[in-house]
């Protein structure tokens, strides 16, 4: 039971380093690419359940693996390695946006500009025009 643990540990400890290289490098399209992948190993390792029995032989033993909880160490160094990167890319992403919406024109500030590309001239209306269809 262990064994497959620490496969499913490792594999998610993997998958994990992989998205951070992508994350520093700024690639996001391949971060969104592994989303399947990681839901899936991650759903992995939220099913696992370990049960380490002592054995009698050596009582001061803490888990029936050395591998164990060296394996989840890591994983656990690397996750949050992996949360510090995310945030990271959710504040860049973030303040493009906010970039991208300050340099768009407010709704007041509209320009004389046609369809067409043509200027047309502002109006000013200062009293209401009637016509009279003869």
């Amino acid at each position: 039971m262990t064994d497959q643990a620490i496969t499913v540990i490792e594999k998610a400890n993997a998958l994990l380093e992989e998205e951070n290289v992508f994350l520093q490098t700024g690639n996001m399209p391949a971060v969104v690419a592994l989303l399947k992948r990681k839901e899936a190993i991650l759903a992995q390792l939220n099913d696992l359940t370990i049960r380490c029995r002592k054995s009698a032989e050596e009582p001061e033993k803490t888990c029936c693996s050395e591998e164990l909880p060296l394996a989840t160490e890591k994983l656990n160094r690397t996750v949050e390695q992996n949360r510090a990167l995310l945030q990271q890319a959710m504040i860049a992403q973030k303040h493009i946006v906010e970039l991208l919406t300050a340099s768009l024109s407010p709704p007041g500030n509209k320009t004389h500009y046609g369809k067409n590309g043509s200027y047309n001239a502002a109006r000013s209306f200062t009293g209401n025009a009637y016509r009279k269809n003869i």
